[in-house]
């Protein structure tokens, strides 16, 4: 157990003022440093994207170039045309008409407006059991942490998505089953692999069988709608221009924090990295099922565990992101709510082992290792630069531990 030493020193003050101080910078530095990105990854995709959708031609067979460059954003030859879904770039339509730099002012205040909904619903769902003070660690974790210093840098829709799902959650817990399901399903429509939550939400709502079918069929129609609102012929090709670009580029690099894009790269660096088609497709096909292995796994737990809502949610939500074939450092935004629960679990029987754990984990380490050395041993410089993916294992492996530890027998099960 952690000795009273250890005890005292956590209570004392400074790490108060030194919390306060370490977020009052990082503010300070996002408003000196964001506002010149406006320029560059990734809302010049969006941006553009739409300006293409809303000059009535199809973003994914028309090139970017010629628009970015006459608009002033920098252009990437590796992202000949768009590669988000109509969804999204019809959702963005409203700021595409805008100019861009007021454009993108707009869309960073949607972002910290959606951190804000994050930290406001993560502080509501466990305000029973989180501290003030431990309010104010997580804030200032949150706000601290490199996963939203990207999210902010590089504009991306990490933030809306994840307070959609913990929106989605919130409604769950207060018995809005309806409402949660199209939350979630509505961050699936964004960007497809939110929709890996959507089961947990249909079957853990209850109402039997006949209301789990209502909320399956509601679902259906919702993707169907959005579809046809958006343009089949969108998606379409989206699926066939805008998914191959957007994933393909994906692998082969280390800051993507996936166990299907570990097993892949190790899978290239065992051809040299220059693996012929029929080799790629392979690992691919190698690595996907892994991560599908995972995910299923942790839905099994769940299934075979007694109602804990908030372990189940948050499990499902680690293993989303060890399963996902690409997962970048700032698709870490949905660990808000996951990691205060293992927190706040661990500080009521905490360990040296627990809590060191938990230090690793809120350390973030999402910056690859950029040492030739390790480029010249490809294998280890992919294991060295996934890092965070062995701490979403150890997060998985504790919410499955808490999960499963306190299981039960079902009446069925005991009685037969």
């Amino acid at each position: 157990m952690i000795s009273e030493s250890w005890r005292r020193l956590a209570r004392s003050r400074l790490f108060d003022i030194a919390a306060v101080m370490v977020t009052m910078s990082a503010v300070v530095l996002w408003s000196v440093r964001v506002p010149s990105r406006w320029f560059d990854f990734d809302f010049n995709h969006y941006y553009v994207g739409s300006r293409i959708l809303l000059k009535g031609q199809n973003p994914y067979t028309t090139p970017l170039k010629a628009m970015s460059q006459e608009l002033g954003f920098r252009f990437s030859e590796e992202y000949p045309v768009a590669g988000y879904p109509p969804s999204f770039l019809r959702l963005f339509e409203p700021l595409a008409a805008l100019p861009p730099r007021v454009a993108f002012a707009v869309w960073v205040s949607i972002e910290i407006g959606c951190l804000v909904v994050i930290l406001w619903l993560t502080h509501r769902l466990l305000a029973g059991k989180l501290s003030a003070r431990g309010w104010l660690f997580v804030v200032a974790l949150t706000i601290c942490s490199r996963t939203v210093t990207y999210q902010l840098y590089y504009s991306q829709i990490q933030l809306l998505l994840a307070a959609l799902v913990l929106a989605g959650y919130a409604a769950h817990r207060a018995g809005k089953h309806g409402w949660a399901c199209l939350a979630v399903a509505t961050a699936g429509i964004l960007k497809f692999y939110p929709f890996i939550l959507l089961p947990w939400f249909i079957w853990s709502s209850g109402g039997g069988v006949r209301a789990r079918v209502y909320r399956v069929l509601g679902v259906i129609v919702f993707i169907v709608a959005s579809v046809a609102l958006t343009g089949p012929d969108l998606w379409r090709d989206f699926l066939q221009h805008g998914i191959p670009m957007a994933v393909g580029e994906e692998i082969g690099r280390n800051f993507h924090f996936s166990l299907p894009a570990l097993v892949t790269n190790l899978g290239y660096a065992s051809h040299g990295l220059r693996p012929s088609p029929a080799v790629k497709q392979w690992w691919w096909f190698i690595g996907t099922m892994t991560g599908l292995m995972v995910i299923a796994s942790a839905y099994w737990v769940c299934v075979a565990t007694p109602r804990d809502p908030e372990a189940q949610f948050s499990l499902l939500c680690v293993a989303m992101l060890i399963g996902t074939v690409t997962v970048q450092g700032h698709y870490f935004v949905f660990l808000v709510f996951p990691l205060t629960v293992a927190a706040i679990r661990i500080a009521a029987r905490p360990t040296a082992a627990y809590v060191v754990c938990l230090m690793l984990l809120a350390v973030n380490c999402i910056d690859p290792p950029d040492l030739a050395f390790f480029w010249r041993h490809p294998v280890l410089y992919f294991l060295v630069g996934d890092i965070p993916l062995y701490g979403l294992l150890g997060l998985g492996v504790f919410f499955g531990y808490e999960l499963w530890s306190h299981r039960k027998l079902t009446p069925i099960l005991a009685n037969g």
